[in-house]
């Protein structure tokens, strides 16, 4: 009987014989502030991650988690409660992102997710770009991870104030800042930040506020439109692709609250109100003061 040889015992492994460990969650997230920034595109995110993973044969990508235009001062997004989802129901044990700026810029709030809430769960996580593996122990962690980030925490807020300020100042001096133009409206071709009558909806808006005027209730007026198979304005936008979101969108039937927005908004008299709300804590409370401008003329 031949003796086998023990100089090699790895000799006759082949390399499909190293099986994955780790389920991999590759998380990405862009900001509308890091849009400009080439570095942190999405094509970017994701070339960095897909040549870390594979560099190490233990690593199988599982899916890619996505949030685009979202801020990182907050956890409230899409793409990764459904990271966290997945993690918790074990369909992943392993998130890897860029850096940790893209994971989380609420010091508190990351140091939370990465320190005690994956480890119970066994989820590793790695950020690339900071030599950051909880699955290796490292004594200067425990010192860098929390100053990396106060650094990128800072670094929102500083962005977040720079922001606020150039749009107060865009209020002051009669810009339109939403993100989607009132209804009866539509942004300027060449400056989307004036706004110009839209004439497919104007009629509409104009009726609304006859139909006012002769004292019919709202009640009433939702019906005529309903009736006349008017579209609401939440389909008229994604009629014209300014909405794509399913989420965005009711059932296409008006609804007196729909009448009543429109009813008793300053912009269809002339005077484009905002600054309406501010935001304090990730909550969104009235504004003490509002902006009023002239709109240009709507006929």
């Amino acid at each position: 009987m031949a003796r086998t040889s023990r100089k090699n015992p790895t000799a006759t492994l082949e390399l499909g014989a190293i099986r994955p460990r780790y389920s991999v969650a590759a998380y990405i997230r862009l900001s509308v502030e890091d849009n400009k920034k080439k570095g942190d595109s999405v094509e970017t995110q994701k070339s960095i991650l897909d040549d870390f993973i594979a560099m190490n044969p233990e690593l199988h990508l599982y899916d890619y988690y996505i949030d685009n235009g979202t801020t990182g001062m907050n956890f409230s997004r899409p793409a990764f409660q459904k990271m966290l989802s997945d993690a918790e129901n074990g369909v992943i044990n392993c998130i890897i992102v860029k850096d940790l700026s893209r994971f989380g810029r609420n010091v508190i709030d990351t140091g939370y997710y990465i320190e005690k809430y994956l480890p119970v769960l066994k989820v590793r996580f790695v950020a690339v770009n900071d030599n950051f593996d909880n699955s290796v122990v490292n004594p200067g962690d425990s010192i860098m991870l929390p100053l990396k980030n106060m650094i990128n925490e800072a670094y929102a807020l500083d962005i977040e104030r720079k922001i606020k300020a150039q749009q107060r100042q865009a209020m002051h001096n009669g810009d339109f800042i939403g993100a989607r133009s009132p209804y009866g409206y539509l942004k300027h071709p060449e400056n989307c930040h004036k706004l110009v009558v839209d004439p497919q909806t104007a009629p509409v808006v104009r009726q609304i506020f006859e139909w006012a005027y002769e004292k019919a209730g709202i009640n009433d007026i939702a019906r005529r439109l309903n009736e006349a198979g008017i579209a609401t304005p939440s389909h008229t936008k994604k009629a014209s692709g300014h909405i794509k979101h399913e989420n965005l969108l009711g059932n296409n039937k008006w609804q007196t609250h729909t009448v009543a927005l429109i009813l008793s908004n300053e912009v269809y008299t002339g005077d484009m109100v905002q600054g309406k709300s501010k935001t304090t804590a990730h909550n969104q409370m009235r504004s003490e003061e509002i902006i009023r401008k002239i709109c240009p003329p709507r006929d």
